[in-house]
């Protein structure tokens, strides 16, 4: 009984978190729009198969990119480096391909590394939440220094559309996520994925190949994809996750107000949600995946999590009494390193 209240209290503060979110949403579904093209951007998702067929959508880097450290600071006896280079991406959809490259900040990616510079090391490679991305704020979502004082690297990779990679203040961040826009975000998604294959050529490039995944939020989804597609991660650890961008804040109400029928909006809500986690197959053994939830988690909706757990069968699932913002225990801390230390990742104390 005592859980259930904290997990409705954590879901109420969730709720607030939501609300400005639900107005934002609520002014994005009045924009005008030319339904005309937005049906046959989100069209060209089914007519390419890729709803049926997920795994086709995604493509790798031709080689690997080429690379400069822009800035390189000292970090607890060892260095944090900034590096970029240059995405490659180029959107599957040429309906929006376009609009999508009209960002030139986003064509240069980022990967920031916390080293202790003496050789090689176990890295763990974090993927950041919606809106963040900022190496500071990456610090203390993931406790970088606590991995970092355990003896690992820590790399944070910087997704499409956020921190350098578009003008603006942080509200810009937003066109990741964009209400019913889903041409866009799945491209997003497809950068993301393209991204992360940079970075891992850029760390083996440096000697790093023992690497592991661990995403939160936003970075949670990409995470969960990116283990359905490669395999040359050691863990991939989901905490918090999203597992479908219908909700939620999902697209009905801006899409109620398109000149087609009910079959058309189902059919979009399809193009919208082809690459979420719960239509793939990790290619990873499930033991080598940790999902932290939050049973009262209004933004990433737990029933979600515990769809994902039995279609994944997966055996490391931790569920935590609160919401996604506000909870009222230590399990995730004693999960993570608990995770670490059975998959022989570090040997530091927990």
């Amino acid at each position: 009984m005592q859980d259930r209240t904290l997990d409705s209290i954590g879901s109420i503060v969730d709720e607030l978190f939501l609300a400005p979110g639900r107005l934002i949403a609520s002014l994005q579904a009045r924009r005008a729009v030319n339904w005309r093209m937005y049906a046959r951007e989100a069209a060209y998702y089914h007519e390419m198969g890729y709803v049926d067929q997920p795994m086709n959508f995604f493509s790798r880097p031709a080689e690997k990119p080429a690379y400069r450290i822009e800035s390189q600071t000292p970090y607890q006896g060892g260095a944090c480096q900034v590096i970029s280079f240059p995405s490659g991406f180029v959107p599957h959809n040429p309906f929006i391909r376009r609009r999508y490259m009209a960002y030139p900040e986003n064509r240069t990616g980022y990967l920031v590394r916390w080293v202790h510079g003496d050789k090689p090391r176990k890295t763990v490679l974090c993927v950041h939440g919606f809106m963040m991305g900022e190496p500071r704020e990456a610090e203390r979502m993931f406790k970088i220094r606590k991995l970092y004082g355990l003896g690992l690297d820590v790399a944070l990779c910087v997704l499409p559309f956020h921190w350098r990679r578009i003008k603006g203040g942080r509200s810009a961040r937003r066109i990741y996520l964009t209400l019913g826009d889903a041409a866009f975000t799945n491209e997003c998604i497809a950068q993301s994925v393209f991204d992360l294959d940079n970075a891992f050529l850029i760390l083996a490039e440096m000697g790093i190949t023992d690497i592991g995944m661990v995403g939160a939020s936003l970075g949670g989804y990409v995470t969960g994809v990116y283990a359905c597609l490669r395999d040359h991660m050691r863990f991939a650890a989901l905490m918090v996750p999203a597992l479908s961008f219908l909700r939620p804040l999902g697209p009905d109400r801006f899409l109620k107000s398109a000149p087609y029928d009910d079959a058309w909006r189902a059919q979009v809500l399809r193009a919208a949600d082809f690459h979420s986690p719960l239509n793939l197959t990790p290619r990873i053994p499930s033991e080598n995946i940790l999902v932290v939830a939050s049973r009262g988690d209004r933004v990433c909706p737990f029933d979600l999590v515990e769809d994902l757990e039995r279609r994944w069968r997966l055996t490391r699932c931790h569920f935590r009494t609160g919401g996604h913002w506000l909870v009222f225990d230590s399990l995730r801390g004693r999960a993570w390193y608990g995770f670490l230390k059975a998959l022989g990742f570090m040997d530091g104390p927990q």
